[in-house]
């Protein structure tokens, strides 16, 4: 060792990277200060620069030093080459294990089901909502009468092909049955998805306009109400909801608009809990109209005290089904709605995991662009999850052309917006109604299934 205090076998590990520069200007410094006073380490350093021509003047043990060092630099290499391969492996393991085995821990909200009930045994089978997953676990849980159900999902691949099937068999009687926060099926009878959606929104008192607002929203009364303004009664009873819209109804309309409103008003009536009343106002070639809905038509219609709806949404599925709401958001029009309405519909459902701001859409006929627009809700609040959406145009929207595609886009409540990618084909004749599917996520890309 010299007088600067650095160890020679210090200085003699940094040799090879010396050599290759790849040492720091102070390490440089500290190694050429060594060795001007070092004769052994200078020796070492030479023969190891040009090895033909030192050879006779390194001693056989400088001349294993030499070689050890050189192995010893040969060996870190691998080792660190092995290492960094080693851990791009085990990402890649992980990668593939969460990817195509271990999968979404909770996929349960973006699943169809079919579910069978006899005595305590459940058969459910789960359904991905798209193409791209493949349900690869169920889960059960009991209690008090309720089985809540867990969809896990993982990208298809031979391992796991699609849909997956179980069976179940609680220790007690089964009242209902839940699967992502929706129930499928309750007191031996299947629950909608719409019904379940709207029974979400029940609540105890109509003065949170909020609450209240998130039921039309659900019911997607503006879709066929058109934008309404709201006033509430509630400083006394009767307690009333007056919805005042904001567009004259024309007269060919009336009959039609109006059996709207009394159908959504008995839903209304039905979930929230202190409700007496639902008034409209409205005008139809300049006269103006009032219409009054209460909580007795509204029993009266179901054959049964309407706010039993709040309790139970097997009581709540079979009003909705005899107003024929249910029918509406399963895009299967009653006959006289078809006779009635000479426009396209598209019932579009959002199946991502995002609220939507806004849906923008432009429209081809024979390859040509003929009109554009966009839909938002009422209030300008944000599309939920797993909420519908209906586009309704009129037929001379899409020109005199059969072969119509329709490309959408979709704003998120942030402002950035994405294309949704695949446009749709849709047909073009009067009291068409099309259900359509958005899928997909901002890293993959949206698309539509039908």
């Amino acid at each position: 060792m010299n007088q600067n205090n650095i160890p020679c076998d210090t200085v003699r590990d940094l040799f090879p990277s010396y050599i290759d520069r790849l040492t720091s200007d102070t390490t440089n410094q500290l190694i050429e200060a060594h060795i001007a006073t070092c004769a052994k380490c200078a020796g070492i350093l030479n023969s190891m620069r040009s090895p033909e021509t030192g050879s006779s003047a390194i001693s056989e043990k400088q001349s294993k030093e030499i070689d050890f060092l050189k192995k010893n630099k040969k060996r870190n290499i691998k080792i660190i080459i092995g290492s960094i391969a080693g851990a791009i492996a085990l990402v890649i393991a992980i990668l593939l294990l969460k990817t195509f085995v271990i999968g979404e821990a909770d996929y349960s909200g973006m699943v169809a089901t079919r579910v069978e009930v006899s005595g305590s045994d459940v058969t459910l089978t789960a359904v991905p909502i798209d193409s791209i997953h493949a349900i690869s676990d169920l889960t059960f849980e009991e209690e008090d009468g309720v089985v809540t159900v867990r969809a896990r999902a993982v990208v298809m691949s031979f391992l796991h092909r699609g849909d997956l099937r179980r069976e179940f068999t609680a220790s007690t009687k089964i009242h209902r049955i839940q699967i992502g926060g929706q129930i499928i099926w309750e007191d031996g009878a299947p629950v909608s998805f719409f019904t379940s959606q709207v029974y979400k929104t029940r609540h105890d008192y109509m003065g949170s306009m909020t609450d209240n607002l998130s039921t039309a929203e659900a019911l997607s009364m503006s879709r066929y109400l058109g934008s309404f303004t709201n006033e509430l009664k509630s400083t006394k009873k009767p307690y009333v909801w007056r919805i005042i819209l904001d567009k004259a109804v024309p007269e060919k309309e009336r009959a039609v608009r109006e059996a709207d409103m009394e159908r959504f008003a008995y839903v209304l009536l039905g979930v929230i809990g202190n409700l007496d009343e639902v008034e409209y106002a409205y005008t139809v070639d300049g006269e103006n109209i009032t219409k009054s809905i209460t909580a007795q038509n509204a029993t009266e219609f179901l054959g049964r005290n309407i706010k039993d709806c709040g309790r139970s949404p097997r009581i709540l599925g079979d009003l909705l089904n005899k107003t024929g709401l249910d029918a509406y958001a399963m895009g299967l029009a009653k006959e006289y709605y078809i006779h009635e309405n000479p426009n396209v519909t598209l019932n579009l459902v959002n199946f991502t995991e995002y609220e939507i701001q806004s849906i923008i859409y432009s429209i081809y006929s024979d390859g040509s662009l003929i009109s554009g627009g966009g839909i938002c809700n009422a209030d300008n609040s944000p599309i939920s999850k797993n909420s519908e959406t209906i586009l309704i145009f009129e037929r001379g929207d899409f020109g005199n052309g059969e072969n119509v595609v329709i490309e959408l886009g979709i704003e998120m409540p942030d402002g950035k917006n994405y294309t949704v990618n695949k446009k749709i084909r849709v047909p073009a004749k009067s009291g068409a109604k099309t259900t359509l599917k958005l899928c997909g996520n901002t890293k993959d890309g949206f698309r539509i299934e039908q």
